[in-house]
């Protein structure tokens, strides 16, 4: 038994030395390597050479569903597109889009027959609007899709593999008697749970975090914001984060200057999802959104509310490509320097609450007016049941107390006459799925 564990130790001590020896952006292989190079040398290509080199990617994505996806052939044909019609981007609008609901019914038809034989991945989404979209794709997906976070990390100052890092999301501690942390020395990482934080663990937390003397830290923007108010109000001190990264949630304004206030850092996000067809990232400078050429077509397409819907064809998947897939992400744009930015990830279309008369109103209607309205809320969540009712959780802020009335007066005024039920909490779950904080859930099917 002595000798055996031995063994456990020796094997453990031989990895910590090749991790802490070989960069993990060798241990990622060739491929992750030589398209990384890439993209760092393309960060300086002017924004000609981008579109250009967009252009020809989207050609070749296009051309490949002609030729090797059942689907996109029928579809093709049914519209009378032939590969003369699709000559560059300006056409993209020709081909009709892409939904969830499609994917689901053509699941098989979608899958590339000239990669059938390659080992594939599955990739899946939470469900949490309605049905689990499946969808597959090769190893290269998952490497290429890496190596745009890290060109996003390295070009704005922070670390994602080979320095020490606080990552506050992705672990789940699997009972009680888990432990609320742990260090990954293949990657480098602190993982914390970000489902224990409160005013009785927060002492620990900041204790444990200090003690790795990381200079960034990756979260949940809601899991940073709980972390950071925490921390003021027992006066405790970030001793070496100088980066926080954000991803995955809606990002509230109250949240980014709580958080900036108390790290006394810049919080800077970036955007994309799962199905892998839109990625972008903000600038330090303006916190505006970039578009990453490279990685695929984003369109910003107004809805019928006059809103930005963004539709994505992505080029990291030609096993089972998407083009002008409808995320149902809604963005607020603007014009800089003659081009059209996105200035705001306003969230999912599918984040909505329905009036008493039916009107479907999405939630950033809601987010704007509690950050101007009630100050006194730490985190909250909006839950619409069955019938319409309304139940509104939140967690005060430093134990401030807020009028119900001025919460159902407000819910009110945009929903009508549907009932409303104000519960005080002293956290608000995440989803155990997703990890997220869903800030608003509906009961009704939309």
């Amino acid at each position: 038994m002595s000798s055996n564990r031995s063994n456990i130790s020796k094997i453990k001590y031989y990895k910590k030395l090749y991790y802490n020896f070989v960069p993990f952006r060798y241990r990622y292989g060739r491929e992750f390597i030589s398209f990384f190079n890439f993209l760092m040398e393309s960060s300086k290509w002017d924004l000609k050479k981008l579109k250009d080199y967009q252009n020809n990617e989207f050609l070749k994505i296009v051309n490949h569903c002609f030729k090797n996806v059942p689907y996109y052939q029928e579809l093709f044909a049914d519209h009378g597109l032939t590969n003369k019609d699709i000559s560059s981007i300006d056409d993209i609008k020709k081909i009709p889009t892409l939904n969830k609901k499609q994917i689901i019914e053509n699941f098989e038809k979608l899958q590339a027959i000239n990669y059938k034989n390659l080992r594939k991945y599955e990739f899946s989404t939470s469900g949490s609007t309605g049905k689990k979209l499946k969808f597959l794709g090769t190893d290269d997906l998952f490497k290429k899709e890496a190596a745009f976070v890290l060109r996003y990390y390295k070009n704005t100052g922070a670390t994602m593999y080979d320095k020490p890092s606080i990552w506050l999301r992705r672990y789940v501690p699997k009972d009680n008697k888990s432990p609320l942390w742990y260090y990954d020395y293949e990657l480098k990482r602190l993982y914390l749970s970000a489902y224990h934080i409160n005013e009785n663990t927060i002492t620990e937390y900041l204790r444990k975090i200090n003690s790795l003397e990381a200079s960034t830290m990756v979260a949940y923007p809601s899991s940073v914001y709980i972390l950071a108010l925490l921390a003021k109000k027992k006066n405790l001190k970030f001793k070496s984060i100088n980066q926080v990264r954000v991803a995955s949630e809606k990002v509230q304004d109250n949240w980014v200057s709580e958080v900036e206030s108390v790290l006394n850092v810049k919080m800077l996000s970036h955007y994309g999802q799962i199905e892998k067809v839109s990625f972008m990232h903000q600038e330090e400078s303006n916190g505006n959104y970039i578009d990453n050429l490279e990685y695929g077509v984003t369109e910003f397409v107004k809805n019928d509310k006059g809103q930005n819907r963004i539709i994505g064809t992505g080029f990291l998947n030609y096993s089972m490509p998407f083009l002008r897939y409808e995320t149902n992400d809604l963005v607020k744009t603007e014009f800089k320097n003659g081009q059209k930015t996105v200035s705001d990830i306003e969230g999912r279309l599918g984040d909505i609450l329905i009036s008493n008369e039916g009107s479907m109103l999405p939630g950033v209607n809601f987010f704007s007016w509690i950050d101007k309205n009630l100050n006194g809320i730490g985190m909250f969540q909006i839950i619409q049941r069955m019938n319409k009712d309304i139940e509104f959780h939140y967690v005060p802020k430093n134990n401030q107390t807020i009028d119900k009335k001025i919460i159902i007066d407000g819910l009110k005024q945009r929903l009508g006459e549907v009932e409303v039920k104000v519960i005080i909490k002293e956290e608000i779950k995440r989803e155990p799925s997703t990890g997220k904080i869903k800030l608003i859930k509906n009961e009704i099917q939309i």
